[in-house]
């Protein structure tokens, strides 16, 4: 009997919008769910770490969900999954958890049917499906992405970040949903808020890719949607001030948040330091966790 086929990958986190790039910018960051999956008559889910007792183990998920489309896509009936899980990625925190768990789905499926779909197909798959196109660019081609939507799909181009770069995320113990966080932002902005905003994106894009550093406080100000989002996270201003102040490179809100995401080269355990007592003072927990940017997308392994 032949050896059933077996999909080994890891997928990474995400932070999308890094201040002014909207649903436009994102970082692949080196923090990874490890998967493995295989096809069976049934479903089954198992899962460790983050949200394991929290996430769907039946249809619900949103892992079979992307799985049984890729089969759809691919026009093969989907007989069901098995998917054994190591999460790392928090889940609601602003770091990509759903466009993981898109990602999980669409490329441990097409790994088992031997590959129909290019990796560009299943971004744009995954593009419909997450109905944006930031996070689910970063999780499928790493590094510094560029994501926009042109005739109805995605598309996206990945840069390499420098490799020296240094990212702290101070995690609240809170939730903020997407919807929540979009629902938040004004219908029409002001048009000098719109063109501050444009060319700190345009800032941040050429900080990254030229690997000039000391760009990075003013590239990653915003106008468009940090001022509004920002409410939703207890003493996020004073933070963002004080750890500027201790030498940060940049501060942001990760994705719809909370996670607040800071770029740094020095001064690690002062600026991890300043940013639990900012949320301590604002009655909230939260832990620090230091990361690198992702040279790569979802790989197997």
């Amino acid at each position: 009997m032949a050896k059933q086929k077996v999909a080994k990958f890891v997928v990474p986190a995400t932070s999308a919008n890094l201040g002014p790039g909207f649903d436009c910018l994102a970082l692949a960051l080196n923090l990874y769910d490890e998967v493995e999956m295989k096809l069976s008559d049934g479903i089954s889910i198992q899962v460790k770490g983050e949200g394991e007792k929290e996430i769907p183990k039946d249809e619900n998920n949103l892992m079979v969900a992307s799985a049984r489309r890729l089969f759809f896509e691919a026009g093969k009936p989907f007989p069901g999954i098995e998917i054994k899980l190591k999460k790392s990625i928090p889940m609601t925190k602003g770091l990509g958890s759903s466009s993981a768990a898109i990602a999980t789905g669409l490329f441990g499926a097409n790994e088992l049917l031997n590959s129909p779909l290019s990796r560009d197909e299943l971004f744009n798959l995954a593009t419909h499906m997450e109905g944006h196109p930031d996070n689910v660019a970063a999780v499928f081609y790493g590094g510094f992405v560029i994501a926009w939507r042109e005739n109805g799909g995605g598309k996206a181009v990945s840069f390499s970040p420098p490799s020296d770069l240094k990212i702290v995320l101070a995690i609240p113990d809170f939730q903020v949903y997407t919807i929540r966080a979009r629902s938040s932002l004004p219908l029409v902005w002001p048009k000098e808020d719109v063109i501050y905003s444009l060319g700190r994106a345009c800032l941040l894009t050429a900080s990254m890719i030229s690997k000039k550093m000391d760009w990075l406080p003013s590239a990653c100000s915003d106008r468009l949607h940090e001022p509004y989002r920002g409410q939703l996270i207890p003493g996020y201003e004073d933070l963002r001030k004080a750890v500027l102040e201790a030498g940060a490179l940049g501060v942001s809100i990760s994705g719809s948040g909370p996670t607040v995401l800071t770029f740094l080269s020095r001064n690690q355990e002062k600026i991890q330091k300043i940013m639990v007592d900012v949320f301590k003072k604002n009655k909230t927990k939260c832990v620090t966790m230091v990361v690198k940017p992702s040279p790569h997308g979802v790989k197997s392994r």
